[in-house]
């Protein structure tokens, strides 16, 4: 009997302490549901309103301080930064996440373009961690490059009207469609990189860029080493498929500088003869050629500025950028085209009429030209390509005979003798 007894006690023990055990597990499971119920229910806390808080206070400091305070923090005026910003939700470009809306993504890009700030002190601003501040850094400047095509158009096959209404431009250059020049930025590359981007201006990336004598980009090649030859670089442009490369029409020109060739679609100086505008000064031309490249100089050097706008808009094109070289490539093109996006949607911008001149060595348009643009893609033979030159060379000669005629009719009473030619 007392062992009967003794394992109905060791049953009873078992089953009571299998029952305590689910009764455990139960209260467990029903703990992990009702918790974050809990604390949604008990909101945020105070340190996260506090963080909240003082982002929206910046935010609106930004944009409703002084009245320079957006253009001084973003670089653009609060009605183009609006308008951007909605482009962006229109396109689905850019989305607001739960913590973080499209308006401080741009702001905070926008920053480190306009001001060369570095991660730590966007963290520092808008309390935001490292990895927060990179990822949408990069996110912004993926949206901006979609942009691209709605405001970085390739010029049109027609006569600018800076040209058709100056009398010292038409109708000599009424065939001309915009300029071109490169520039460099400052470039970081692994130290097994460094040698090939190293040219006399040191370690840079060499762009190449064309634009309209109202000081917008047309198209942008960057990326190539700075140690790179300008001719070599236009080559490569010229051999991309549409709409990947520059665009040339048959007959039609693009103005250079005396590092570049005169070729078909490209018209350089005269060499050997003045050609900067300073040289000038205190002496009119005395040959058709110095007349030349007077004119030539004094419309081609529009980009130079073009250039000095966007590199003082965009100070994180004059510093050493501390990211990996696509990302460096990202931002320069980047910077083009929020450059063309405020002289579009602002062309009052204060910014954009300011004379800043460098040193240097709403619907898409379709624009279906593609089959009357010249193919540089062909390969030709020696000789082909040394008629060619020739051929445009001529040209060239011709337009300064012209413009020299027309000159001496207006200023020399028709006297057209040359000297120093």
């Amino acid at each position: 009997m007392d062992g009967d007894f003794d394992d109905e006690e060791v049953v009873k023990r078992m089953c009571v302490g299998a029952a305590f055990s689910v009764m455990v597990i139960i209260f467990t499971f029903l703990g992990s549901i009702k918790r974050p119920r809990r604390s949604i229910r008990s909101g945020p806390s105070e340190e996260n309103l506090r963080r909240e808080k003082t982002r929206a206070d910046l935010m609106r400091r930004i944009f409703h301080g002084y009245s320079d305070s957006c253009q001084n923090f973003v670089r653009m005026r609060p009605a183009a930064f609006m308008k951007l910003a909605s482009l962006m939700r229109k396109l689905d470009l850019l989305k607001d996440s739960r913590n973080v809306t499209v308006e401080e993504q741009l702001v905070i890009t926008l920053n480190i373009l306009g001001h060369k700030s570095k991660n730590r002190t966007m963290r520092t601003q808008f309390i935001r961690s490292g990895d927060t501040v990179s990822k949408y850094f990069n996110r912004v400047l993926q949206a901006i490059s979609c942009i691209q095509g709605r405001f970085m158009k390739q010029a049109p096959n027609e006569v600018p009207p800076e040209i058709l209404s100056n009398p010292s431009f038409y109708p000599f250059f009424k065939d001309c469609v915009g300029m071109i020049d490169e520039t460099h930025v400052d470039a970081m590359l692994p130290a097994t990189r460094v040698s090939r981007f190293r040219g006399r201006k040191g370690v840079t990336q060499n762009i190449l860029a064309a634009c309209t004598p109202n000081k917008l980009f047309t198209y942008v090649l960057a990326g190539w080493e700075g140690s790179a030859n300008d001719y070599r670089i236009l080559q490569d442009a010229l051999s991309r498929p549409q709409p990947y490369g520059l665009r040339v029409y048959p007959g039609k020109y693009y103005l250079c500088d005396a590092g570049y060739t005169t070729q078909p679609g490209f018209i350089s100086p005269y060499r050997g003869v003045r050609y900067h505008l300073k040289e000038f000064t205190g002496r009119t031309p005395q040959n058709r050629r110095e007349l030349f490249n007077l004119r030539h100089s004094s419309l081609r050097s529009k980009i130079e500025p073009t250039f000095g706008i966007l590199k003082n808009r965009f100070k994180i094109l004059t510093s050493k950028p501390h990211y990996p070289f696509p990302a460096q490539v990202d931002i320069v093109l980047a910077c083009t085209v929020l450059h063309n996006y405020i002289a579009t949607v602002d062309p009052e911008d204060e910014l954009l009429n300011e004379t800043t001149d460098i040193e240097e060595e709403d619907g898409e348009e379709e624009i279906n030209e593609e089959s009357n643009v010249m193919d540089f893609t062909l390969s030709q033979t020696v000789r082909e390509l040394n008629a060619s030159k020739d051929e445009w060379r001529s040209r060239r000669d011709q337009i300064a005979m012209d413009m020299w005629i027309d000159y001496c009719s207006k200023y020399r009473h028709g006297d057209t003798h040359e000297s120093a030619l």
